[in-house]
């Protein structure tokens, strides 16, 4: 995704290049890696694309020779033809893009395989999405003060965050206290969640037994860490345990060079880390949360249930999850209505009955109707609460009052950066405002602090590439949505195939949609008009017509 940093980062600095050793023990590093061990076909074309570029052969990395030479296929292949390299080379991308927002996130070089061409590109950096040089300061721009209002919450567990423990010199105290302030600060953003006063959890530092700390103080999890410090080198160990059955949920390492002027940088990046891993809708503390509430009967579901059942549907769109989801949080609106979230969750399902035409009744209009009095009622209930405003930014989209929109998204930003999801659909609706600088921008800083995200994270990449014509990249983005219940995953395949004369491909797309969707023939205007402006509804409108569906003309 390097070329669409470009566009949404701007110009970049100078940086230094890597030298031909330590980009081949970055190639191997990549190539002994979990993501990269079960492909020998990505394996093998990293290695001859980065071999063939370090022995001044760049030039000859074309189509047909990696057709030839790397694939196996015989002189009579036609590039023209067979879009079968430019498949490989995108799930390679895909590949190496994972590799680096996760185990290489540190790594010392970057190789990656700009799109439109098949050269690698090598890099001293581990900034897969070109992020870095912005995200403090972003981060910086939408942070806001916690506040001291204190509106009903949902009930959730339990959190402890403790001082990290130093294992080196009493000088470095400060630091892992810090990191852990920070950390409780970042993750107060979160209403779901009730934190345990600093005051009093720090009284227990050094305690390693989490279910005296459930017993002590009725924490559900603890959040703890440790650092060792080797002159300028410091490590930073950080883990999230459950209290109920002392079970290490989740445990990641950080190495960074330590002085005086980036302790401040270094306390912010980790905190950030750490709480958008762990706190937002699809995060660590979420998993668990969700297999309870699945677990339980309809009566049985409290305000935190509900609103996991309702973050798990989120990520699993489709018509009977919504409808079973839109119950049992309608009806907890009444059991408890002084929740905001709650509130805020049913707009938003609300919206998703107007958008993708989930369980009408009465109609579509009504549905967005309530979608905005519910996100308005969770606003007043919980002025600090940045489900709300996200809630009601989707709401005044769905309205059409693009001002309130965009003010809407803002506060949410502003009251929770580390969420995600909000950074991700703010983005995402951004962008079909045409603001694609800032909308792609977003979406690629919610996918650096969350590379395992929902398909519909990928959806603006999709339309990017498709209006551009850059077909290849158009359906390297499409095949990262698979959720086989939404009709729109099938839809933007069924666009990509077709555009690459991929015809089989194609007429098995398009059967899923209209399984899925049997009357999309007739409603695909209207389903498009809920996102698009008339002239971009109408080069879609060709494209679904070219890939099969006989779709009328423009109303008179």
């Amino acid at each position: 995704m390097a070329d669409l940093a470009d566009d949404a980062a701007g110009p970049d600095g100078m940086t230094v290049a890597p030298s031909e050793p330590a980009i081949r023990d970055q190639l191997e590093r990549i190539l002994a890696s979990p993501q990269f061990a079960a492909s020998d076909g990505a394996r093998r074309l990293l290695r001859f694309v980065v071999e063939e570029t370090l022995a001044g052969r760049a030039d000859t990395l074309k189509e047909y020779t990696l057709a030839t030479e790397v694939f196996g296929r015989d002189a009579s292949f036609d590039p023209k033809l067979s879009p079968a390299v430019r498949v490989e080379a995108g799930r390679l991308r895909q590949r190496l893009e994972r590799y680096y927002l996760t185990l290489g996130r540190d790594d010392p070089v970057l190789i990656e395989l700009p799109r439109g061409g098949y050269v690698p590109r090598f890099e001293s950096s581990s900034d897969v999405l070109h992020l870095r040089d912005h995200l403090a300061e972003v981060t910086r721009e939408l942070d806001a003060s916690a506040g001291d209002f204190a509106p009903a919450l949902p009930g959730g567990p339990a959190i402890a965050v403790l001082p990290f423990e130093n294992l080196g010199g009493e000088g470095d105290q400060p630091f892992g206290i810090g990191i852990s302030i920070e950390i409780l600060t970042a993750l107060s953003r979160f209403r779901e969640f009730r934190l345990l006063g600093r005051g009093t959890v720090f009284g227990h530092r050094g305690e390693r037994d989490v279910t005296r700390l459930r017993a002590n103080l009725g924490a559900d999890y603890v959040l703890s860490g440790s650092i060792r410090r080797d002159g300028e080198r410091v490590r930073v160990h950080a883990e999230l345990a459950s209290t109920e059955d002392r079970r290490v949920l989740w445990v990641e390492r950080f190495d960074r060079e330590l002085s005086a002027g980036t302790m401040f940088a270094i306390e912010d990046e980790i905190a950030t880390r750490v709480v958008t891993t762990i706190a937002p809708p699809h995060g660590v503390i979420s998993r668990p949360g969700v297999a309870v509430a699945q677990r339980k009967a309809p009566e049985r579901l409290h305000s935190y249930d509900c609103l996991m059942l309702f973050y798990d549907y989120t990520a699993h769109r489709s018509a009977e999850r919504h409808g079973a989801v839109r119950t049992v949080v309608d009806a907890e609106t009444r059991e408890a209505p002084g929740v905001a979230s709650l509130w805020a969750a049913l707009s938003m399902l609300h919206i998703d009955t107007w958008r993708f035409g989930f369980n009408v009744a009465p109609s579509r209009e009504a549905a967005r109707a309530q979608g905005l009095e519910a996100a308005r009622r969770a606003v007043d209930l919980d002025p600090r609460d940045a489900l709300g405003y996200h809630a009601r930014f989707l709401a005044h989209f769905a309205n059409g009052d693009v001002k309130a929109f965009r003010d809407a998204g803002s506060r949410a930003l502003e009251l929770n950066p580390y969420n995600t999801d909000i950074l991700a659909d703010f983005g995402l609706h951004l962008t079909m405002c045409d603001e694609w600088r800032r909308g792609l921008f977003l979406l690629k800083l919610a996918l650096s602090l969350n590379p395992e995200p929902p398909d519909w994270y990928w959806f603006p990449f999709f339309t990017w590439h498709f209006d551009r014509g850059e077909f290849d990249d158009a359906l390297e983005m499409a095949l990262r949505s698979q959720n086989p219940d939404f009709y729109w995953t099938h839809g933007m395949h069924l666009l990509a195939y077709s555009a690459l004369g991929m015809e089989d491909e194609a007429a098995e797309a398009l059967a899923r949609l209209l399984k899925i969707y049997p009357d999309f023939l007739r409603q695909a205007r209207r389903e498009l008009a809920l996102w698009l402006g008339p002239e971009r509804i109408e080069r879609l409108v060709v494209a679904l017509r070219k890939a099969g569906l006989p779709i009328a003309g423009a109303a008179s």
